[in-house]
C-alpha cells in the first residue's frame, strides 16, 4: 500500500512538471511581410511581450538583439515599439500598430522606412 502511494505521488508530480513545462514554453509567432524582407516576432504566452525579433535575408531568419522597448498602448492606435540591432550594430525601430495590424520598420541610421503587413 505504501508503494502504491509513493507511485501515485510520483506520477502526480511528474504530470504537474510536464504541464508546467509545456505552458512555460508556449509562444506565439507573428510574421509581417514587405516587398524587401519579412519580420518574425515571437511573443510570450500571453502576447504581452515580444521576446524575439528576426528579420529574413536570403531565405533565412536572422536574430536581432532587442535593445529597447516603448509601450504605446496609451498612444493613438495603441501598440508598442522595439529598438533592435543586427549583427553589425545597425539599429532599427519596429513599430507595431495594434488597431491597424501592421508594423513599420525604420533604419535609425538612414531613416529609411518600410511598412510590413501581417501574413
Amino acid at each position: 500500500m505504501k508503494q502504491m502511494k509513493k507511485l501515485t505521488l510520483y506520477l502526480f508530480v511528474l504530470a504537474m512538471f510536464a504541464l508546467v513545462s509545456n505552458k512555460s514554453q508556449a509562444q506565439s509567432y507573428f510574421t509581417y511581410d514587405g516587398k524587401d524582407f519579412s519580420v518574425l516576432l515571437t511573443t510570450n504566452t500571453a502576447n504581452t511581450q515580444v521576446i524575439k525579433v528576426q528579420f529574413s535575408a536570403n531565405g533565412e531568419w536572422n536574430n536581432f538583439e532587442i535593445v529597447d522597448y516603448t509601450n504605446l498602448d496609451n498612444a493613438d492606435g495603441g501598440g508598442f515599439a522595439y529598438t533592435v540591432k543586427d549583427g553589425a550594430g545597425v539599429q532599427f525601430l519596429v513599430d507595431y500598430y495594434r488597431t491597424q495590424d501592421h508594423i513599420k520598420v525604420t533604419n535609425l541610421s538612414t531613416y529609411e522606412e518600410w511598412t510590413l503587413f501581417r501574413r
